[in-house]
């Protein structure tokens, strides 16, 4: 069975350029808002896009990546509706920032996401937050990333506790 712990926090992944690759991030000194405009979500989906691919921005702003089409067209696919969580997410992720919420994962350090390489292992990690936001009654943002339906939910949410040894973070 994977071990999980509360070793990370939610700015350690989401403000730390190291990861760029593995998570979408907010710039350390940048005023966190809670609704983002259309452009900066887009520059921000850019920025992992190209991280998260191992690509690089063209001269006319588009996203090359190297690879057969049809492979590439499948990780962005892939990545799609991680990102898509992410972003409709996005007020819940800027209040945990604010409160730099511990996350349940399955990794010990930092350094362990730092030399995620493949695109599964990065969609694996993402999962893996999300799945903090879904489940994870301290981030404040429970049943937001899938919309299960209210059993499913409940049935779901305790084997997320069960597997990743949940306990209520005491507020002060």
């Amino acid at each position: 069975m994977q071990e999980y712990n509360r070793n990370i926090h939610i700015r350690d992944l989401f403000m730390n350029a190291q990861l760029a690759n593995v998570f979408p991030q907010f710039d350390a000194g940048e005023k966190l808002q809670n609704v983002y405009s259309q452009a900066k979500t887009e520059e921000r989906v850019k920025k992992y896009l190209v991280a998260a691919l191992n690509g690089k921005i063209t001269p006319e702003g588009d996203i090359a990546v190297n690879g057969k089409q049809a492979a590439v067209l499948a990780r962005v696919r892939t990545l799609q509706a991680i990102i898509e969580s992410f972003i409709n997410n996005t007020p819940k992720i800027v209040q945990a920032l604010r409160k730099n919420t511990p996350l349940y994962l399955p990794y010990a350090t930092l350094k362990q996401l730092e030399n995620t390489k493949s695109t599964a292992a990065k969609i694996k990690a993402m999962r893996a937050v999300m799945d903090n936001f879904q489940y994870n009654s301290d981030m404040n943002a429970l049943n937001s990333v899938k919309n299960e339906k209210p059993e499913q939910f409940a049935k779901n949410k305790r084997a997320w506790e069960r597997k990743v040894g949940y306990r209520r973070l005491k507020r002060v």
